[in-house]
């Protein structure tokens, strides 16, 4: 997805009506997930302060500083890709990602927030977002799989599913609305959801122009991450933890869409560096996602480097949706965020 200005006018006029009249069929997660991955592989970075916990890890690489005493979330890099690794330790792996866990309390103390430790318990699973938590690509997928293996370490849980194919982060307010007022806790709240967004974009992305697109994803995220953290909003006393996940690159930064028979929009894009434009895009999530002190799962650096040019691959043949590999490694990303354990 990488272009310069330079070559929009001279190269992209002739398909500009044609990704128009795509735009809505691919490259997001709503119908299809935006891949996601952190920069260039080997160079790490030191991780900012937790909004909530203790001293900060280090990243290193994309192996990623261990959460004792409260991780801090991994800063994000300049040099094509985020750094810092999670807060588990060992995310992140291919020297990328957009950083670790927020460690810690959340606002005003009241434990709402991330936790580096994971979970002591876990009365309620929540899963919102897109397509990649609605059905696509192939069974079994991460999220009823992630339901049965957080049963097997906390016992029975409720569980409410609201993701909605081909939504984009503007919808995320109202899937929280259609919850129930009443939940048991604490909530796990799973949230797949920019990847659209970014598809419905892709001009403004190409031409150099998208600074506005991503300012209303911020406020979208916001605003759902205020939402779903208000005092009280799901009983009294109830916390809400929320483990959000950022956007997949399945052309691990490359750019070869077309070569490796991606379709449309995907295949009209010229082979070049995509890492900038899905940094720019996962900074917003997760600045958003630090800024109210929750975890932030990084699906972009855990899948980077098992793209479509890898044998396997994570992904199934549109080049957006995970396939059944795709989506067990979600599942245990997911796992040990919430819990803190790595799935045997």
């Amino acid at each position: 997805m990488t272009l310069h200005r330079s070559l929009v006018s001279s190269r992209w006029s002739a398909v500009g009506a044609v990704l128009l009249g795509v735009v809505t069929a691919t490259l997001g997660c709503g119908d299809g997930a935006t891949s996601a991955s952190g920069g260039s592989a080997g160079n790490g970075g030191s991780g900012a302060s937790s909004s909530g916990g203790g001293g900060a890890g280090t990243g290193g690489n994309g192996t990623g500083g261990t959460g004792v005493a409260g991780s801090g979330t991994g800063g994000m890099g300049t040099g094509g890709g985020a750094t810092g690794g999670s807060a588990t330790g060992g995310m992140g792996t291919g020297g990328s990602g957009t950083g670790g866990n927020t460690g810690g309390g959340g606002a005003g103390g009241g434990g709402t927030g991330g936790s580096a430790a994971g979970l002591a318990d876990v009365g309620t699973l929540v899963i919102l977002g897109d397509s990649i938590s609605d059905g696509g690509g192939q069974s079994p997928f991460y999220y009823n799989l992630l339901k049965a293996d957080l049963q097997a370490k906390y016992g029975a849980i409720d569980y409410h599913h609201q993701a909605q194919s081909g939504s984009k982060t503007d919808a995320l307010v109202p899937q929280i609305s259609g919850l129930p007022g009443t939940l048991t806790g604490p909530v796990a709240v799973v949230i797949t959801s920019g990847g659209n967004d970014m598809k419905a974009a892709i001009l403004q992305i190409l031409g150099g122009v998208d600074d506005n697109k991503r300012a209303e994803m911020k406020a979208n995220v916001k605003a759902a991450l205020d939402l779903l953290l208000a005092p009280n909003q799901f009983g009294p006393g109830v916390d809400v933890h929320v483990f959000e996940g950022n956007i997949y690159d399945s052309s691990d930064g490359s750019g070869k869409y077309a070569q490796f028979g991606c379709k449309a929009p995907l295949n009209l894009f010229p082979a070049q560096p995509t890492d900038t434009y899905f940094l720019n895009w996962n900074t917003v999530i997760a600045d958003e996602v630090a800024a109210h002190g929750q975890t932030l799962a990084d699906m972009h650096g855990y899948f980077y480097g098992h793209g479509f040019q890898s044998n396997p691959d994570w992904y199934v043949d549109d080049c957006i949706h995970p396939s059944q590999t795709g989506h067990d490694k979600l599942r245990r990303l997911f796992y040990q965020e919430i819990t803190g354990e790595a799935l045997p």
